[in-house]
């Protein structure tokens, strides 16, 4: 049998075939990327003390993964790794939502060893391949194999919550798209797969007014028919039937789950919610104020157009691609559009998504791990892959000659590019302290 003939899959039918080739390049890719990230990391270490090769970077010392890993193992003890001035830099174990610490726990049990945030993290990632395959309706394997190379995605290879979150929003998308054809159904799903979301980390709070403004406009377009049905419009937006329940329901899951964290960690100082902002990062710049957030920026760029660039400098920087990433996605596909071009809508509620991420930012006075957020964001990935590749009715070309092409093809560049600055950034230190 021809090769290319087994890829390509029946018009009609899941694509099976094309999921399970992107699985394994997917997979494949995420050995690599994980040896790499390993690699460096020990390069990194071994020349300050060689015993920090004894536990792999992606699964202990990169990001958060020690911290992920010390709750499976001795649950909330609210041990503290250091001596200083609390609510500067090192978090207290509360800080970090229960559900994925949960899940590594059970690996353990199950002889996952010291690496089980390393493996459930893969498993997180494997199962993308089939969700965005439902959310996208893309049946060719290189464009599903393309979420190896996401953006800022390099943090996704660690063994920590980024990865988990990102399948469970996906998955809880999912869920409220299948609004209209089982409403009752999937509102139950959406609730319980919202209370998921909101255990697994804080960036669910961002999902909230995206989910919000998709209920309000899924609800609008349901009563815009009852005049048509005989119908009450008070009535109808009140019925099962009415799709915009669905992403209600999940964002109250969302909510429900994350009170109910900041409510049972209220008893332990300093996690009550409003000294909350205390025990995170220190504020990198004014909250809200737009002078003080652009003069962190500034200096950045000033330190590198001076080759005086460093770590912190680099991170900087890195946060300051991420911002202009999702800003440009937002923006994307908004009038005036270029003649003659495809509308290839980004809908208002994947734009709110990417916002709120944002404004949350801006409004904490902390641009730290922007990045992260950024590749672990569903509405991000979605708008990302939809301008790359455009949607199963509507490809559209790749000739680089056309202004599109030129675009959709700095876009797919975009992403081994963004994937490779939040490497630097995973232990390796090029550029010293």
């Amino acid at each position: 049998m021809n090769a290319r003939r087994w890829l390509v899959d029946p018009p009609s039918g899941y694509p099976w075939r094309a999921v399970l080739v992107a699985l394994v390049v997917v997979w494949a890719t995420l050995i690599a990327g994980t040896l790499a990230i390993d690699a460096a990391w020990e390069w990194r270490t071994t020349q300050e003390n060689p015993r920090y090769a004894r536990f792999p970077g992606t699964c202990y010392w990169s990001g958060d993964a020690r911290n992920y890993m010390r709750i499976a193992i001795n649950g909330y003890t609210d041990y503290t790794p250091w001596l200083g001035p609390f609510h500067f830099t090192y978090l207290n174990d509360r800080s970090w939502w229960p559900l994925f610490p949960n899940a590594v726990a059970l690996a353990i049990r199950l002889g996952g060893g010291m690496c089980a945030s390393r493996t459930v993290n893969g498993i997180a990632f494997l199962a993308l391949v089939p969700l965005f395959q439902g959310l996208t309706g893309e049946r060719r394997w290189w464009r599903l194999a393309a979420l190896a190379a996401l953006p800022f995605g390099a943090w996704l290879y660690v063994g920590e919550a980024d990865t988990f979150f990102l399948a469970l929003s996906a998955a809880l998308v999912w869920i409220c798209r299948q609004g209209a054809r089982w409403p009752v159904g999937a509102g139950l799903g959406a609730l319980a797969g919202g209370a998921l979301v909101g255990l697994a980390k804080p960036n669910g709070l961002a999902l909230i007014p995206a989910l919000v403004v998709w209920a309000a406009v899924l609800a609008i377009r349901h009563v815009r028919v009852a005049s048509g049905v005989g119908q009450p419009r008070w009535r109808r937006a009140l019925d099962n039937a009415n799709p915009g329940w669905t992403p209600l329901l999940g964002a109250l899951g969302i909510a429900l789950a994350n009170a109910w964290w900041l409510y049972q960690t209220s008893g332990y100082y300093p996690f009550y919610v409003l000294v909350m902002q205390r025990a995170l990062w220190w504020r990198e710049f004014d909250p809200g104020d737009a002078a003080s957030f652009a003069r962190v920026f500034r200096g950045a760029v000033a330190y590198a157009r001076a080759g005086l660039i460093n770590m912190n400098e680099l991170q900087r920087l890195v946060e300051l691609a991420a911002i202009a990433f999702a800003l440009a996605l937002s923006a994307a596909r908004l009038p005036p559009r270029w003649a003659g071009s495809r509308a290839d809508a980004i809908p208002l509620h994947w734009r709110i998504g990417i916002l709120s991420m944002l404004l949350l930012m801006f409004l904490s006075g902390q641009s730290h791990s922007i990045e992260r957020y950024t590749a672990s964001n569903v509405f991000v990935v979605l708008a990302w892959h939809r301008l790359v590749f455009g949607t199963p009715e509507g490809p559209g070309a790749w000739r680089p000659t056309t202004f599109p092409g030129l675009i959709r093809w700095t876009w797919l560049g975009l992403g081994p590019a963004l994937w490779a600055l939040s490497f630097l950034l995973l232990g390796w230190r090029p550029l010293g302290s």
